[in-house]
This record gives structure tokens, sequence and C-alpha cells, in this order.
């Protein structure tokens, strides 16, 4: 277990920001000046994530900013234009109509899936083994 991590109440985001660039054949959309970049893959885990699914919705780093500002502030955004806090965004991104929601990644009626404990030393794979 990830030292501080609570294991019914946890929800871990990992996003890929490394993409590479210049290789998506889906044109970003247009949200403000800034705009969104290209795609990037990402992955929700949680004993309530839904499993297998890949969610379809248009996303930005700004949704992981709403999800916490739903759950923590009660939907209270972070806007530079009133909180007094130095802030280079052109606007209050995580209420653009377009930004889907993340809390749409998770199923709170399910019960919660235990963790999958990995092995400490796994054997290697085909891809670890010259000549296979």
């Amino acid at each position: 277990m990830i030292e501080g991590v609570q294991r019914g109440s946890t929800a871990i985001f990992l996003v890929w920001d490394d993409w590479g660039g210049l290789y998506d054949n889906v044109v970003p959309p247009t949200v403000d000046a800034n705009g969104y970049g290209l795609r990037v893959p990402a992955m929700v885990i949680s004993p309530y994530a839904k499993q297998g699914t890949i969610d379809h919705q248009t996303l930005s780093f700004d949704a992981y900013l709403k999800f916490i500002e739903d759950d923590f502030l009660n939907s209270q955004r972070l806007n530079p234009a009133t909180d007094g806090r130095p802030d280079s965004r052109p606007d209050v991104r995580e209420n653009a109509s377009i930004l889907g929601n993340l809390i749409q990644d998770f199923d709170f009626t399910q019960a919660p899936r235990p963790p999958i404990i990995l092995p400490l030393h796994p054997k290697p794979g085909p891809a670890s083994i010259p000549g296979s």
C-alpha cells in the first residue's frame, strides 16, 4: 500500500504528458485562446473505477482540477479573477461546456473491488527473454 493512501477512498489518476507530439489524427477542440492540446492516455485506479471502461469524453488536465474542486470545494472554482491567487489562465477552464466530468469514470453503487496485489519478484515475460 502507498504510504498515506486509504484503500476505500483513494483515486489515483495516472496521466501521460510526454506524448512526443504530432501523431494524433484528431484535431483538438477549441475552448479558448490556449485551446486543448493533443490527446494523451490516462488511467483511473480506484476500487470504485468502472472496470474495463474507455472514457470517450472530451477531457483535459482541467478535468482533474474540476474533479478536485467538486469533491473538496463543493464545486467552487479556483478563479484567478476573484480568489487573489496568481494564475496565468485566461479563464476558468473547468467551466468550459465541452469539458467532460471524471466522476463518470466511477461507479459508487458497486461493491469496492479488492486491491490487486502484484508479485514482488515477477518472472520475466517473453519480451524480456532474448530469442523468444
